[in-house]
Order: structure tokens, then sequence, then C-alpha cells
């Protein structure tokens, strides 16, 4: 497809979007109603002061077909060749295990302690930087999140630790995203942070997040200086809401900012529509400063309880090479059936995916083309 074609493509797209959408926040709230399901944890009453216990989690599994995989089409983790541009599920031909989410939280209105601990290869995917270098334990691998977080005064909270990001439409569970497949968008921007960060009510369901992490995806941090993280969020005019994001800081390699627009609108209560615009920006030391971005598209309707059809459209652009992808720009379009058996407790996620390169980018070494179809079927069990 030619450059123009693509333009023209982002320009219908935001210009469609940006008239009737709003941006959601970077955890799925526990009353909110999402692929035609009540998603929230167990809770646990413990005592009369309002301690209570929260446990919840899943797991998943899927078989996966690229139309541009290697033959033996192992995923990356496993000494295989990855389908080129795939975030998680770069297997092809291979019944494939997901991954396997525990989370615990403690607490009550003042004070909590979280324990969010995942397993599986996504798991290592996600944590990739939690990886011993030197062959120590990698227990690390499993925290996808691990926090305390306590009121210190009327509307503002305090929370330290590792925490899932704020930038991004979509998150790492795979259940609380309308299609199963990570987009570009999410799955080349960050996945988590450690640090502090403070939340504060300004009025009513508006509200300011400002934080101190070491950077992206990491722990531990590979120098001294820190990423500042900031978050606006505030409703424009209901069923339309809409949140800024923001990380900056020395990444070690240079200076990275991401900007990040979330947009959701609830046209009726079954049709949803939303919108992700990401803007980056990465100066590498003694180098000119080199950009990525783009759009997606989020088109999301509950027939029923029982099945909810997604779409996603998508533009990511790479051409610097500086994510890792490129030097590319790419679109993709994503259908996903969500069929919820049993209150949700069981779903099945049938899946197509189109990929469309600017040059020959997915395969394997020798044998590139510019497009790749993939198609999966995913089995996840909520608890």
């Amino acid at each position: 497809m030619k450059r123009k074609t693509t333009n023209q493509w982002l320009v219908i797209l935001t210009a469609t979007l940006l008239s009737a959408t709003s941006i959601r926040a970077e955890e799925t709230s526990e009353e909110e109603v999402k692929e035609g399901l009540l998603l929230k944890q167990s809770k646990v009453p413990l005592s009369d002061n309002g301690i209570y216990l929260k446990f919840g989690g899943y797991a998943d599994a899927y078989y996966g077909y690229h139309t541009a995989a290697k033959k033996d089409a192992r995923p990356s983790w496993a000494g295989g060749s990855a389908t080129t541009g795939r975030i998680f599920e770069s297997a092809s031909e291979q019944f494939t295990l997901g991954l396997i989410q525990t989370k615990f939280e403690l607490g009550n209105n003042d004070w909590q302690v979280v324990a969010d601990l995942i397993h599986g290869p996504n798991a290592e995917l996600t944590n990739f930087n939690n990886l011993s270098p030197a062959g120590e334990s990698n227990t690390s691998t499993a925290i996808k999140q691990a926090y305390v977080s306590a009121g210190l005064l009327d509307n503002l909270t305090l929370t330290v630790g590792q925490f899932g990001t704020h930038i991004g439409y979509e998150v790492v569970e795979s259940y609380q995203n309308a299609n199963y497949m990570l987009g570009y968008l999410f799955g080349y921007g960050p996945f988590y942070h450690t640090g502090a960060k403070l939340d504060y009510n300004l009025a009513d369901k508006v509200g300011l997040m400002v934080g101190a992490v070491n950077g992206w995806d990491s722990y531990v941090d590979n120098n001294r200086e820190k990423t500042a993280i900031a978050q606006l969020s505030f409703p424009v005019l209901s069923p339309l809401t809409f949140i800024i994001n923001y990380a900056g800081g020395d990444e070690g390699a240079g200076w990275r900012n991401i900007g990040d627009i979330v947009i959701q609108y609830d046209i009726t209560a079954s049709f949803k529509v939303g919108l992700n615009l990401v803007a980056g920006n990465e100066k590498p030391a003694g180098a000119k400063a080199q950009n990525w971005g783009g759009a997606a598209l989020y088109l999301s309707y509950v027939f029923s309880d029982a099945f909810t059809l997604s779409y996603r459209g998508e533009y990511f652009d790479d051409k610097t090479g500086i994510r890792g992808l490129g030097p590319v720009i790419v679109q993709a379009h994503t259908l996903t059936g969500t069929i919820a058996m049993y209150d949700g407790h069981f779903l099945i996620r049938p899946e197509v995916k189109y990929d469309l390169a600017d040059t020959d980018f997915y395969g394997v070494a020798g044998d590139l083309k510019k497009d790749n179809v993939s198609a999966l079927i995913a089995f996840t069990g909520v608890f």
C-alpha cells in the first residue's frame, strides 16, 4: 500500500473518532461492564472496621496460525523463530499457554496491599527486564504488580511499588481487552513501572496523577535518573470520558518521551467506540531525536451477555526503527468474537488479524512478506 493511502487512512480514523470518543484508565474498574461481562474480584470482609480481602485472576491458552510464520514456528522464548511483529502470540500451529494471573488485595478504604502475580510464557515476555542477568533468582518475572497504597489526606493517595502502566488503551490481561492479540501501540509502549505516584481528586471524577519511576519495564533502573509520569483524567460530556497520559525521562541510552490520549464513547449501552493516539520521541546520546507513534480505533458491540463482537484498526509508525519494530510503518485490522459461558467464567474467543507493512517485513530472514494473516482461538477461564 502506498504511503498516501496510509496517511489518508490515519486522517480519516482520527477525524472520525475525535468527534465521539473518550479515554480509559490503566486498570479496569471493578464495577465496569466490559465485553458484556461484569468483571470484578471476589471480596471477603475480614473485620468490622472495613478490612477486606479481594482475590481473582485468570488463565488462558490458544491455538494460532500465521501465514508468514516459518514451519517450525515455536515461540521465540522456546527457541523457535518468532513471527515478526507479534508481541506475545508468536507461535504458529501450536497449542500455547498464555498467562496465569493470581491477584490479591488486602485493605480498607484508607490503605491497600496488592500482590498481583503472573506466570507462564507471556509473564516472562511482559517482565523481560526483570530477568536476572547473572543467573540469580528470576522470581521477579512473576510480579505484575506489587505495591502498597494509602490515603495521606482527603482525596490524596500515595502508591509505592511496581504497578501497571497508565499508558495505553489496552492492558496485559487478555480478558480485559476487546481483542486477544495485543495491539502495536500498547505492545511497543511500557508495560509497567516501579516507583511512587500520587493520585489527587481535583473535583468530581477529575483526577490528577504524578509520579517518579525507574523508567520503563524494570524494577532496577539502568541509571540514577528517574522518569516522570503523569495522568489527567476528566469527563467531558457523559458518556464521553477523556484521559491524557505522559511518561518521560532518561532511559540510559537517551531521553525518551511518550504522550498518550485514550478516549471512549458509549454510543449506547451495547455499542462502544474507543480511540488511542500515541506520540513518542527518543533522543539517543549524540544523535538526532527520533519519533514514533500511531493511532488505534476500537469498536465493540455487545449483542448479549453471551456474545460480543469487537474490531480494532491500527496504524503504527516506527520508520526510524527506534522502538525495535522497524524501520517500518504498519497497519492492522483485528476482528474478535467473545463467547461467554457460565456467567463469564469461561470465554471462547475466535480472532482473525490482518497486518500490512510498507515494506517486506513479516516472516523470517530470507522469506519476508509485506502482509500476514493471523488466526487463533483462545480459551480463557476467569475466577
